[in-house]
């Protein structure tokens, strides 16, 4: 697979001629070098891709000694790009031998691998269906919503305190209704008087007819 160079992967180390091409194409862009000889650059950089470096050490070399300091300013335009790009190096060799790299790199292959692990990481998920207690409670939220009649939202009101009350109920009784409220009042058992004074219940005694005329 083919990857144009501005979208080349800098911490990925070029294997193949094809890749080295795309690798020294992709390092001229960032480091805004236009004019820069490409077959030179190529000639100075294959044997750092040889010893695993990427486009990413090779500019971070190009900025900083292996210390950490700083190389200096910038290339200027009479300067040539691949002469700046060999002594900008020449840092990182000792003896003859090149450096380790500033920055780790990988394959091509190990940066696929990554990325297709972080696209299926980041892709959205679906959120899970409803049950069927959730689209009923869903629907009836809904029916309430859309109902505006206040009377219908009094009724509905009224429903649910007989639901509650009826919960309460001891399964197998029957909630009492109106008529019976009304049969509790008509059978009510007369009840004695009692004396305030004595305590104990008054009892009339029967007088005769005649004085009760009287």
């Amino acid at each position: 697979m083919q990857i144009e160079p501005r979208r080349w992967p800098g911490r990925v180390v070029p294997a193949t001629d094809a890749d080295v091409a795309t690798a020294v194409e992709s390092l001229c862009v960032r480091a805004s070098w236009p004019d820069a000889n490409r077959h030179w650059i190529r000639r100075t950089l294959e044997p750092w891709f040889a010893a695993g470096w990427s486009v990413d050490a090779v500019l971070t070399a190009i900025d900083t000694h292996p210390d950490g300091t700083r190389q200096g300013r910038p290339r200027s335009r009479s300067q040539v790009a691949h002469e700046f790009l060999r002594a900008r190096l020449r840092s990182w060799t000792a003896d003859g031998t090149l450096a380790r790299p500033p920055l780790p790199g990988m394959t091509l292959g190990e940066w696929f691998r990554v990325n297709r692990r972080n696209a299926v990481l980041n892709t959205p998920r679906r959120s899970a269906g409803l049950g069927s207690e959730g689209e009923r409670a869903r629907a009836a939220s809904r029916a309430l919503a859309h109902r505006r009649d206040p009377v219908e939202r009094s009724r509905e009101k009224g429903r649910r305190r007989q639901e509650s009350l009826d919960s309460l109920l001891v399964p197998g009784v029957q909630a009492p209704s109106f008529a019976d409220s009304w049969r509790l009042v008509a059978d009510l058992v007369p009840v004695q008087r009692v004396c305030s004074a004595c305590g104990h219940v008054r009892k009339e005694a029967q007088r005769p007819a005649a004085e009760r005329v009287a």
